[in-house]
């Protein structure tokens, strides 16, 4: 269990701070001498300390001669603290957000990034069914990732998100094989547009996505020799000659295929 120091500094706090808090969460109000005391930070720091935390709104200050200062009660000051680390969350997020959109609208490398295990190629998955404007394909993807979700329960999660795009409108197309169980995801998913492959062909080990003809997940699934549970990695790129060639692949077998 962590520290009532640590788990301050997780809400922002420097090291400082957070003890100069705890001390007066300790003796409810002292003055600085105090607080030098009991904190056992140098007492140099201990009035640049106070000054922060009192800008937070979690210490009180009383004009007298010497100062004295009172902490906040810790369910009050832990609320404020909680709601300043989220307010900062917010907008690092949306500066970040900005810088990021900017430079994937300025330059498309043709990089090519590897993804391993159950939750990051889930996570991909879901940031990118969550960034598709206009159309989603899974190529012999849903057999493979139907059976992924029976071992991790999390990967069930995709499913939530592509319904939700398909109530935004955008078109969600899936192409399979009829004896890999295509019929179940017209009913798990509907509104989505599903094809079997003329050939009973399997590809049960793996599959591949792509969203808005501009970006491309290959999935690989993977038997653990030890474990002998499934395990998933994945390739993936933004770069437009590769995702021009696989969304070519993709569009040929769509084509090729017949409606469930």
């Amino acid at each position: 269990m962590k520290t009532a120091v640590e788990s301050l500094r997780d809400l922002g706090l420097t090291e400082y701070e957070a003890k100069v808090y705890t001390a007066l969460v300790k003796i409810r109000s002292g003055t600085a001498s105090d607080i030098h005391l009991v904190s056992g930070i140098p007492r140099s720091a201990v009035y640049g300390a106070l000054n922060r935390i009192e800008e937070r709104g979690i210490v009180e200050v009383q004009s007298s001669k010497p100062m004295r200062y009172r902490a906040v009660p810790p369910e009050i000051a832990l609320e404020k603290l909680k709601n300043n680390f989220i307010a900062e969350s917010e907008d690092a997020l949306a500066s970040l957000k900005e810088i990021y959109q900017t430079q994937k609208t300025e330059a498309r490398e043709e990089a090519v990034w590897t993804i391993s295990g159950v939750k990051n190629v889930s996570d991909k998955i879901i940031e990118m069914i969550m960034g598709a404007q206009k159309d989603i394909i899974f190529a012999a993807s849903y057999p493979s990732f139907h059976e992924i979700a029976k071992t991790y329960p999390i990967f069930e999660n995709i499913k939530g998100e592509i319904i939700n795009k398909i109530k935004e409108g955008v078109t969600v197309r899936v192409t399979g094989s009829r004896s890999e169980g295509l019929e179940e995801i017209t009913k798990n998913i509907p509104g989505a547009q599903i094809r079997a492959f003329p050939a009973d062909k399997s590809m049960a080990s793996g599959g591949l996505m792509i969203t808005d003809g501009n970006e491309a997940l290959i999935t690989i699934v993977s038997e653990n020799v030890n474990t002998r549970i499934c395990d998933l990695t994945a390739i993936y790129t933004s770069g437009d000659g590769a995702v021009s060639i696989f969304k070519h692949f993709v569009e040929t077998e769509w084509d090729a295929s017949v409606s469930v």
